[in-house]
């Protein structure tokens, strides 16, 4: 006996769901075209080429830029530490006695 499935459109992000009729399970999740010819083909595997490197740029600009945003957390940390060094007793015994 033939395997039957439903196809709809996720209400999501609108990818096409296959769905297991007799069961209900996912069957796959996915994108619902697919390249006709060559030609289109190419020119979605091209596009998608452009996004990874569009991403990766981004994220090469973002970690360079994570250097100088870790060096100001520091200093504003080291900062706060040395006004808290500066209300601190002397001697930790003393704290239990205020």
């Amino acid at each position: 006996m033939a395997r039957k499935e439903l196809q709809i459109h996720c209400p999501d992000c609108g990818e096409r769901i296959r769905i297991d009729a007799k069961t209900g399970d996912i069957i796959a999740h996915g994108k619902g075209e697919k390249p006709t010819d060559l030609v289109e083909a190419k020119r979605l595997a091209e596009s998608r080429k452009e996004k990874r490197k569009d991403a990766f740029f981004d994220a090469l600009k973002a970690e360079k830029g994570r250097s100088s945003e870790l060096d100001d957390l520091f200093k504003k940390a080291s900062e706060d530490a040395k006004d808290l060094d500066e209300n601190k007793p002397d001697n930790p015994m003393e704290d239990q006695w205020r």
